[in-house]
């Protein structure tokens, strides 16, 4: 799917009592975001820049302030102050040790006596160990004699180089830094932390043409960031209701809607509906139509597109001159009518997406008419901006690709990557463009030009820690794949890189949860301080997050008020971060390479790793410092109808076990796995990392050959060969797995179960007949689950928990789990009905059932949300969540890894989840969890005890237990995912109705 990008041309700030001003595409320096200058590395080889700083007090006339970013960090690392003076021992010696510096210094931190030393170049100077007051964090500060006077620096320890640097007056090259992208998204978090508290108007232009940069170079989460402060600056001003609001209001919601936030976009595009009718601007309405059409082609709502994208089209052109709407060439000046300037890039820029939407269902012959029509209004207008002429280039190259003419593609794609070479290097738009050429010239054989493009796209991706749509990254590993063949010398290296490059793909919204909470692991290394400093930070993130959509809906002071309150408590918790745990941010972004990932292997694992592209996938596992692949002739769409096949015959609609047709499951083994056979054999634990579809299910219930007794205890399951643990990336495995740290939680267990539904009565209030009559009869369903109190206690007598550790009946209430310590236990346990988003539409957030309080006028108490969850601050080996599809497929329809509640655990602190793909039979899950727990207990992984508990219930159907517990609906729904290769430190401190 293409980005969604600007009509480059910037509106300006409207003020009350003015008309409209002109607009420009093209801004003035002054007007922009200042990006910074580079400053080289700090000590961990983290590129840094400085920006111009705030004034310290001092006690020597300032002649200036740097502030040094490091490592993609928006709080700065240190500050460095230069002063016009004598740099004498007696001078260095008086700034260090008292005046208006040190006294600011001192109510921050907390320094030793200074040691005289030098810094590079040679220069005298005096360090300052120091202990941040807040937290007590490492913190370095400096008195030195600079070159041109008295130099005051002080920041976090892997900062001092640069500080050194600094004071040295030493240089650093251009392009030692940051990128632009990165560099602009510094400046524009700064100025969109003070957007919401201050009326400074001058910043609009600027915070404009930084959103505008930004989202020309593909940044759009930082391009947000820029519209959103300039927004709220614009709605001081003018007020919320004022139509001349509308155009960042259209720019925030385009750049929304490029990350797929769709639901969020279409609010503010709502609000846009009444605004731009009555706008200044007279480009507002075919603006809104225009970004609604990349929204519709966003989410493949490729008619609505095409209908918007018309409309726009006409629009536009109504204001231009005839002139410019016929098929004569030539230039015709517009710099006397600006709005016709803006008019005409939009119609240029409507055509070229309406060109796509065109190509893409099937309509080659007016695609190509659109963008010849807008590639010649483009020449007509002249100055056209470079993205703008790079991007007409690709989506020329994009659609000869869709009719198969590889060739023209790929000259037309390259010639769009060397527009991008220049108008934004180094950036996500050069990286795409690299990639889509590659795969054209993989597709005509010339593969060694294919590798040098896909190689060039992949280190801008690898830089920038970015990633790309899985169809664009198959084509890399197919030119791979084959160079492998032609070159066996050369095949292991080249395979490895074949896994490294699987990286580079677009994952699931799962991998942001659980790489967040396994970073927060790995950074804390087993240091609860750090651990907790970084929870801080996540948690201002959510509270922003939330609060943006709040203002997005409905927009007032007291939000703003709210937002500046957030945004000044989440600058503190990244500072605080930036000195505990330097390595945080790599650790949430960064990939990880082969070596990493063998390394985190034990010698009897093996990593399966797989991407589903439109027609074909790859799968490649990674065993003893080898990798093995294979091409699979699965694409998604039918992975996802294999994978709906199995869910349906597992369990039916009304919750009972299903007619089970083994022919999907060992379809899908057949395709993924039997080609790799070889590779996998004898390995004890497979590791495996899904996509797409391929998430809604438990591998363990593949097939690996036919189904020749009725007695389906004895079929060929691949759990009967290997235990399983699944993740959501690599780089989730390297980093929970990095630390060595188990939970130190003290006490062993926390159960929960056998919830008290709530009475009729209860739920009608909770659910009004005249808007939630169907879900008030089906929340009536909802019944005990007597079997949950049986597999509670029968897993604390295991474990030697305390009768006050678990909370049976009606003492399993909301308030009970929030009050039971959950951070002090290493195993949470939590036995009880689940509910999904659909399954109750008054009901929008996935929930668990507990039991409402006593005396409670409605059951409203009863829905533990995954909001809430999401503040728990656990500190857990393994979570089990013995319920009704805790890990199967979200709203998303099965393409999450976890549900949200297993997303909303993951984040509150656990290592592993237990998780149930659909209804469990209450006799069947109290026999996976407690023998699971029993074999845990005598040593065993959590994957082992698992693939234990679950092979017991196989080898015993037909013997002890009802043959029709060979049914994958009993014993396969159980899933492990996160890290399964320690088993949690536990010591022992002082007629089944199924579950959904």
């Amino acid at each position: 799917m293409p980005a969604l990008r600007l009509v480059p041309a910037l509106g300006l700030l409207l003020a009350a009592a003015c008309g409209t001003p002109p607009e420009d595409s093209f801004v003035a320096p002054s007007q922009r975001a200042s990006a910074g200058e580079p400053a080289g590395q700090d000590s961990r080889g983290e590129a840094c820049l400085t920006q111009r700083g705030t004034p310290l007090p001092a006690d020597l006339p300032v002649s200036g302030v740097r502030e040094v970013f490091c490592g993609g960090w928006t709080s700065a690392a240190a500050r460095v102050v230069t002063l016009r003076g004598n740099t004498d021992a007696g001078t260095l010696d008086q700034l260090a040790t008292g005046g208006l510096w040190r006294t600011w210094l001192d109510q921050r931190v907390t320094c030793a006596t200074p040691q005289a030393t030098t810094i590079a170049g040679g220069y005298s100077a005096r360090l300052l160990a120091c202990t941040r007051k807040a937290g007590g964090w490492p913190h370095v500060a400096m008195v030195a004699a600079g070159p041109n006077g008295p130099v005051l620096a002080d920041g976090v320890a892997t900062a001092t180089p640069v500080m050194e640097r600094l004071a040295a007056g030493q240089t650093v090259a251009a392009g030692a830094g940051q990128s632009r992208s990165a560099a602009l998204e510094l400046a524009v978090r700064r100025m969109a932390a003070e957007s919401f508290s201050a009326n400074d108007v001058s910043r609009f232009e600027t915070l404009m043409a930084a959103g505008r940069d930004l989202n020309q170079l593909e940044n759009f989460a930082a391009a947000e960031d820029a519209y959103r402060a300039a927004l709220a600056l614009q709605e001081r001003v003018l007020g919320r209701e004022d139509p001349n609001i509308v155009l960042p209001l259209l720019h925030l919601a385009l750049n929304l809607a490029a990350q797929n936030r769709l639901d969020e976009a279409e609010v503010l595009f709502a609000r846009a509906e009444g605004l731009a009718p009555r706008a200044a601007d007279e480009t507002a309405v075919p603006r809104l139509l225009h970004y609604r059409g990349l929204a519709a082609q966003r989410a493949n709502r490729l008619e609505d597109a095409t209908d918007y994208l018309r409309r726009a089209e006409a629009g536009y052109a109504a204001l231009l001159p005839s002139s410019m709407l016929g098929t004569a060439e030539g230039e015709v000046n517009l710099l006397a009518d600006p709005t016709a300037t803006t008019a005409a890039f939009g119609l240029a820029e409507a055509r070229r997406y309406l060109s796509r939407v065109l190509a893409t269902s099937g309509h080659p012959d007016e695609a190509e008419a659109k963008i010849a029509e807008s590639r010649r209004l483009l020449r007509q207008v002249g100055n056209a901006p470079g993205p703008m002429i790079a991007r007409t280039l690709r989506t020329e190259g994009r659609n000869a690709a869709s009719l198969g003419q590889n060739e023209t593609a790929a000259r037309q794609l390259e010639a769009a990557a060397r527009r991008f070479s220049v108008a934004a290097p180094g950036e996500r738009p050069e990286a795409m463009t690299l990639f889509l050429s590659g795969g054209r010239r993989q597709a005509t054989g010339r593969r060694a030009e294919a590798l040098s493009a896909f190689r060039a796209g992949a280190d801008i991706l690898r830089a920038r820690q970015l990633a790309l749509p899985v169809t664009m990254v198959l084509p890399y590993l197919d030119a791979l794949e084959a160079e492998a063949q032609a070159r066996p010398d050369q095949a292991e290296a080249l395979r490895r890189e074949m896994f490294t490059a699987t990286q580079l793909a677009q994952r699931s919204n799962t991998v942001r949860f659980v790489q967040q909470a396994s970073a927060r692991i790995g950074a804390a290394g087993g240091d609860q301080r750090v651990s907790d400093a970084v929870r801080r930070l996540q948690d201002a993130d959510q509270v922003l997050r939330d609060l943006f959509a709040e203002r997005d809906a409905a927009p007032s002071a007291a939000i703003d008020a709210r937002i500046a309150e957030a945004q000044q408590a989440r600058a503190e918790a990244e500072s605080e971060v930036a000195a505990a745990a330097p390595g945080y941010r790599q650790l949430l972004l960064s990939t990880a390479d082969f070596a990493a990932v063998s390394h985190a292997l034990a010698p009897q694992e093996a990593l399966v790793t797989m991407l589903l592209g439109r027609k074909a996938a790859w799968v490649l596992v990674l065993r003893d410092g080898k990798v093995h692949s294979a091409r699979a002739s699965l694409g998604e769409a039918e992975a996802a109808g294999l994978v709906n096949a199995i869910r349906a015959g597992v369990i039916d609609q009304n919750g009972a076990p299903g007619p089970f047709d083994p022919a999907p499951a060992q379809a899908l083994y057949a395709a993924l796995l039997k080609p790799l056979e070889a590779a996998l054999d004898g390995a004890e634990t497979l590791v495996v990392v899904p996509d797409g579809p391929l998430l809604g299910i438990p591998f363990g219930l593949l097939l690996t050959g036919p189904v020749t007794d009725p007695n389906l205890g004895k079929a060929p399951w691949l759990i009967k060969r290997h235990a399983i643990v699944h993740v959501p990336s690599p780089q989730t495995l390297v980093t929970l797995r990095g630390t060595g740290a188990a939970s130190s939680a003290p006490l062993a267990y926390g159960g929960f179960g056998d919830f008290s539904p709530p009475t009729p009565a209860q739920l009608l209030r909770s659910f009004p007949v005249d808007r939630c009559a169907a879900d008030a009869r089906m929340a009536q369903g909802l019944t005990r689950l007597p079997g949950t109190r049986r597999e509670v206690l029968e897993v604390q007598h295991l474990l030697g928990a305390a009768p006050r550790d678990i909370r049976l009946g009606t003492d399993f209430t909301a308030a009970a789990l929030r009050q039971a310590d959950l951070g002090s236990r290493r195993i949470l346990h939590l036995a009880t009905h689940a509910l999904l988003p659909g399954e109750l539409s008054c009901l929008p957030e996935p929930s668990i059932v507990v039991s409402p309080p006593a005396g409670a006028p409605d059951a409203d108490a009863a829905f533990v949300k995954a909001s809430e969850l999401l503040g728990l601050k656990l500190n857990a080996d393994l979570i089990i969540l013995s319920a009704c599809n805790t890990g199967g497929p979200s709203g998303a329809g099965g393409g999450e890894a976890l549900s949200g509640l297993a997303r909303a655990f993951f984040y509150a602190g656990a290592r592993g989840l237990m998780v149930t793909h659909w209804a469990v039979n209450d006799d069947a899950a109290m026999l996976v969890v407690s023998d699971s727990m029993r074999r845990q207990q005598g040593g065993a992984s959590s994957a082992a005890a698992l693939r234990g508990a679950q092979r017991l219930i196989l080898d015993e159907a037909g013997l002890r237990l009802p043959p029709e517990f060979g049914h994958p609906y009993y014993w396969a729904p159980f899933a492990l995912i996160g890290d399964g290769k320690r088993a949690p430190a536990v010591s022992a401190e002082a007629g089944s109705a199924p579950r959904g």
